[in-house]
C-alpha cells in the first residue's frame, strides 16, 4: 500500500532529523491489521522489531481509567465517591476530592510526584495522601502526570483486593489480547526478556522549571532513570506501562463499540469513558492551555492534528500516542524510543497521525488543531 510506504518513509525521515533512533507503528481498521511495523534501532546496532517491549509513558493512563470504569459499571464504586473513602490518611485540604476529579485532572495534587523515586507503593500513597491541596479540588485543572493515577490504582486495590498491576493483567490486558504487556516487570522477568526490552533515548526532551520566579526549560534525561531495573519493576499506573505498540493497539480495538464486551458489560460505558467531562477550563500544568478531557482519556479537540470528531486516546511523554476513532473504526498506536522537546514531539505526532488518516481513511478532515503541550 502506497500510503503505508509513505508512513515508513516519514518515520525514517523523523529518525534522520534526530527525533528518535526507532519507532513502532500499529494501525488497524475495523479490527483488521493494516500495519504492524518497526523502523530504526532499539539501541546502537540493534534493529527495533515490532515485538520489542517499549515504554508507553502516559499512554498507559487509559488502561487504569478502564479499570476504574469497570468497577463503576459493576456498582462497586461511584465516580462521585470521595477519594478519602478508599485511601488511608487522605486529607490536607483535599477532602472534597472525588474519583471523577482525579480522572479529569482536577484533584489538586499534581505536584505530589513519585515517578523517578525508588520508593514503595505504600510510601508513595502515604506521601500523596498527606500532600497539601494545591487548590480546592474540582475548581481548577492541572494535569497530574503520575500522582493521580497512583491514587486510582490504590482505589482499585482497595475496592477489588488485587494490586492494580494484577487487576490490569487479569481484567484489562488479558481480555484485550495484550499478551506481552506489563505494568511493572519483575526482575526475574526482566532477565528473561532482556533481549526484547527496548531502552529509551534522550533526543532533547525538556520540562518547564520555575526557580526564583523565573521559568526555564531543563533537560530531562529519562534514560538515566527509566531503564534501570528498579524502575522497570516499579508499578506506575499512569506512566510506566510497557509492551509492543501492537498490544496497545489491541486495547483500543477492544474499545470499539462493536467489540467492547471484552472490557465492559455495556457499550454505554465506553461512551461514558470517552465523553467530554471537562471543557473550557485552563490547565495550569500546560501554562493555561484549554484542553477538553474525558474520564482519563484525551478527546477530540485536545489532540493535535486532524482527527475524527469522536476520536479519543492518550499521548505519552514526548514519545507515544494511542488513538481510537470509533466512527472510522481506526486504531493507531505510535511508540517512539526517542524523547525530543515537546514542540518537536507534537509536530511528530501530528505528522504521523495525519499521514495515517490519509493512508487508511482518506476523507476530508476537520480543521487542524494547534499543537498542545505533550502529555507525560
Amino acid at each position: 500500500m502506497a500510503g503505508i510506504d509513505a508512513l515508513l518513509a516519514l518515520l525514517d525521515q523523523q529518525r534522520d532529523e534526530g527525533l528518535h533512533p526507532g519507532a513502532q507503528l500499529y494501525v488497524s481498521l475495523g479490527g483488521e491489521v493494516v500495519c504492524d511495523v518497526a523502523v530504526g534501532e532499539a539501541s546502537a546496532g540493534v534493529p527495533l522489531r515490532p515485538d520489542h517491549i517499549t515504554m508507553w509513558y502516559s499512554s498507559t493512563k487509559p488502561l487504569t481509567a478502564v479499570a476504574v470504569l469497570q468497577l463503576v459499571e459493576r456498582g462497586e464504586l461511584r465516580l462521585d465517591d470521595p477519594v478519602g473513602r478508599y485511601v488511608a490518611g487522605w486529607g490536607s485540604g483535599k477532602e472534597a476530592c472525588t474519583v471523577r476529579h482525579v480522572l479529569t485532572h482536577m484533584g489538586g495534587f499534581a505536584r505530589a510526584e513519585t515517578f523517578d523515586e525508588d520508593i514503595s507503593w505504600e510510601a508513595a500513597i502515604a506521601r500523596i495522601a498527606a500532600h497539601p491541596a494545591e487548590y480546592q479540588p474540582g475548581t481548577r485543572a492541572s494535569y497530574h502526570p503520575t500522582s493521580g493515577w497512583k491514587v486510582l490504582g490504590e482505589i482499585v486495590r482497595v475496592v477489588d483486593g488485587r494490586p492494580v498491576e494484577a487487576y490490569l493483567h487479569d481484567e484489562v490486558m488479558r481480555p484485550a489480547g495484550m499478551a506481552d504487556s506489563w505494568l511493572g516487570i519483575p526482575l526475574a522477568d526482566q532477565e528473561r526478556l532482556a533481549e526484547r526490552l527496548a531502552p529509551v533515548h534522550w533526543t532533547g526532551h525538556v520540562v518547564p522549571v520555575v526557580e526564583d520566579g523565573e521559568l526555564s526549560m531543563r533537560p530531562y534525561h529519562v534514560e538515566e532513570v527509566h531503564d534501570r531495573p528498579w524502575h522497570r519493576a516499579k508499578v506506575e499506573p499512569g506512566g510506566a506501562g510497557r509492551g509492543p505498540a501492537a498490544d496497545l493497539g489491541r486495547f483500543y480495538e477492544a474499545l470499539l463499540l462493536d467489540d467492547a464486551s471484552r472490557l465492559f458489560r455495556r457499550p454505554e460505558t465506553v461512551s461514558l469513558l470517552t465523553a467530554c467531562h471537562r471543557v473550557g477550563i485552563p490547565d495550569t500544568t500546560f501554562l493555561t492551555a484549554v484542553l477538553p478531557y474525558g474520564l482519563g482519556v484525551q478527546v477530540a479537540g485536545g489532540m493535535s492534528g486532524r482527527v475524527g470528531y469522536r476520536a479519543f486516546g492518550h499521548g505519552g511523554m514526548a514519545s507515544s500516542r494511542g488513538l481510537c476513532d470509533p466512527v472510522e473504526g481506526l486504531v493507531m498506536v505510535l511508540v517512539c524510543n526517542g524523547l525530543p522537546g515537546p514542540v518537536a514531539n507534537e509536530r511528530r505526532m501530528t505528522e504521523v497521525t495525519e499521514a495515517v488518516y490519509a493512508a487508511v481513511c482518506p476523507r476530508p478532515r476537520g480543521p487542524r488543531i494547534a499543537p498542545s503541550a505533550s502529555l507525560s
